[in-house]
């Protein structure tokens, strides 16, 4: 009997306390108010199992980014049981999407976890991971589709994205210039840029007449996307209208593409929300963040 006062005791003991998973209440309290979105904070920072210390803002940060990551990877893992639930070829299209949004969402939360990550690039991923969960919202609403799988998909990962982004604080920094090309483009591309024969340059060359080694832009990625070693790979795209939706996916990386300039070198493409496509995916020239170092083709998008 005495035992089961004592556990008795220790159990009411514990419900009463101040700390809840290792984090006193107060303290979950005190960092929470200083997003913007204080409710999901407090939820999620008292039910995180790894009870990491938070002495600064920067330990704040880190678990904030975490915790982000944690309800991201959720959030994909809901969102792919959906697929079997969508009504029609519309749903399911907007369905994809999401599906796509948030893989890249996941990996854009990983890249803030990296010890070379500044403040600034933080700023980058997180703002595009918060730019992907809209965009998969938008793609329900352009189809007239928010009354279903939408709603199942609701979660808290882009207010817990919003309350990183808040607590980063990355300094805006004017962009410089060198020679009139942004400082980050190194010489050997700035000479690239400024050839008056890209051609000769170029690892392949897409050419609709046959002169070159593919007829294709899409051709060409593909080609890039064998390729070994991990140098600028660069794709020469001669005069002509090419009516392609380019898509260059996250393992092509290191690639420049170069036109013969405005009004030579078009890519053209007739998807649209009307035909059945969520914006997203009728970009006539879509690419990750990470794979295209610069365009220098004259996109119609007419």
């Amino acid at each position: 009997m005495a035992i089961r006062i004592m556990l008795a005791f220790l159990f009411v003991s514990f419900l009463l306390s101040p700390t809840i998973l290792g984090y006193n209440h107060d303290d979950v309290k005190s960092w929470c108010s200083k997003t913007p979105n204080p409710q999901p904070c407090e939820y999620f920072l008292s039910h995180n199992p790894k009870n990491t210390p938070i002495q600064h803002e920067s330990d704040f940060l880190k678990i904030s980014i975490e915790l982000a990551l944690d309800r991201a990877m959720h959030g994909k893992v809901n969102t792919y049981s959906l697929g079997s639930k969508c009504r029609n070829g519309l749903e399911k299209a907007a369905w994809e999407d999401c599906l796509d949004l948030y893989q890249e969402i996941v990996l854009w939360l990983n890249k803030t976890t990296g010890s070379e990550c500044t403040k600034y690039d933080a700023q980058t991923w997180l703002s595009t991971a918060l730019t992907n969960l809209e965009t998969c919202r938008t793609g329900f609403a352009e189809f007239g589709m928010t009354d279903y799988i939408l709603p199942l998909m609701s979660n808290n990962v882009s207010k817990l994205i919003s309350n990183t982004l808040a607590i980063n604080k990355a300094p805006y920094s004017e962009p410089s210039f060198n020679g009139g090309f942004p400082s980050w483009v190194r010489p050997g591309d700035r000479k690239l840029l400024q050839s008056s024969s890209p051609a000769s340059q170029a690892n392949i060359v897409v050419a609709q007449d046959g002169s070159g080694n593919v007829k294709t832009i899409k051709e060409a990625i593909d080609a890039a996307s064998k390729r070994s070693g991990s140098g600028r790979y660069v794709i020469y795209v001669k005069a002509g209208t090419y009516n392609e939706n380019v898509e260059v996916g996250q393992k092509v990386k290191n690639v420049m593409v170069v036109g013969d300039g405005i009004g030579k070198t078009i890519v053209t493409g007739s998807k649209s929300v009307g035909g059945g496509t969520t914006t997203f995916k009728s970009a006539t020239f879509g690419e990750y963040p990470q794979s295209i170092h610069k365009h220098l083709i004259s996109i119609n998008l007419s």
